[in-house]
């Protein structure tokens, strides 16, 4: 079920636009000792960034490979990166040489990645201590399931608690909602490598709500899940978040995906009422949108 095998991608790791630093990303007897990695671009977010590395670096589960992708940084990123990368060598640093956006930067760090689970983090939010073990422990108990996620509590700019977000947990009950709105939430993934392999991974021609489509396509093939249990602090409405311009862009996106779900990924077309609300709310300009999300839904508990 490969629709969006990217050709592209041998380029990038011909080292045309990536450079994956210091030998150690090739030092096998690192490598063979984890069966984690956790995945995580970043651009221009220096603020934020040393948290989020320091909250997975002190995870209780230690076997892992931090793999950060420096999409073009021009800020003090870099410098942060090097500072850690000296300090611990789990961290496998990798430069792009021209900026690729997201999608494109995921699709580098999965990849290079050799494991057997891959965990996604995003660089402006903060892993619980237990994260990466509570989620290894699951999909080790439960090997069929093809993706994983969790709660999470929502924090603002400043990191001040703004509510929290539950997810469905079972997966019938996420196959029953996914065409209303993506019922997982991006930074808190773990997945087994060889779905993403399957799959292809991050479909290219989406700039933004690559999430929600590469969950479409893996939840109308594998079981999956999310663990009711808060484990990231998730950052909204913060200086990183989504602009108002890309906002309707994503939107767009997802409505696309989910055009895409029930054209060509299987999904049923008794379920296209699902998209009336999407449609409405995407009809609803962007400014009102955010207002509302920060009066009802970033400070009003779960969702």
């Amino acid at each position: 079920m490969n629709f969006f095998r990217s050709e592209k991608f041998g380029q990038v790791l011909a080292g045309e636009t990536v450079n994956t630093g210091d030998k150690r990303f090739h030092d096998h007897s690192i490598l063979k000792l984890m069966d984690l990695s956790v995945v995580m671009a970043v651009y221009n977010q220096s603020e934020t960034l040393n948290a989020a590395i320091k909250s997975i670096l002190e995870q209780t589960y230690r076997n892992f490979v931090f793999i950060i992708i420096d999409d073009f940084s021009t800020d003090e990123t870099p410098e942060i990166l090097r500072q850690w990368r000296q300090q611990d060598p789990r961290i496998k640093v990798v430069t792009n040489h021209r900026h690729l956006g997201l999608t494109k930067s995921l699709n580098v760090g999965w990849r290079l990645a050799k494991t057997i689970y891959i965990a996604r983090m995003d660089a402006d939010d903060i892993a619980m201590p237990s994260r990466l073990k509570k989620q290894r422990d699951f999909l080790l108990a439960h090997p069929k399931i093809g993706l994983l996620g969790a709660s999470a509590n929502l924090i603002d700019g400043q990191g001040r608690p703004a509510g929290v977000k539950i997810m469905p947990s079972d997966s019938d009950s996420i196959r029953r909602t996914i065409l209303s709105y993506c019922p997982f939430i991006h930074p808190t993934w773990m997945l087994p490598r060889n779905v993403l392999l399957e799959m292809g991974g991050y479909n290219e021609a989406f700039p933004f709500a690559q999430d929600y489509e590469l969950a479409l396509r893996i939840v109308k093939t594998y079981p999956v899940a999310n663990l009711l249990e808060v484990l990231l602090e998730y950052r909204v409405n913060s200086e990183s978040a989504i602009s108002l311009k890309q906002l309707k862009q994503q939107e767009l996106l997802a409505l696309k995906a989910r055009w895409l779900a029930l054209t060509r990924y299987g999904y049923s077309w008794r379920q296209s009422w699902r998209l009336i609300k999407p449609l409405l709310s995407f009809m609803v300009p962007s400014g009102i949108k955010k207002l509302v999300y920060a009066r009802y839904f970033w400070y009003r508990g779960s969702h």
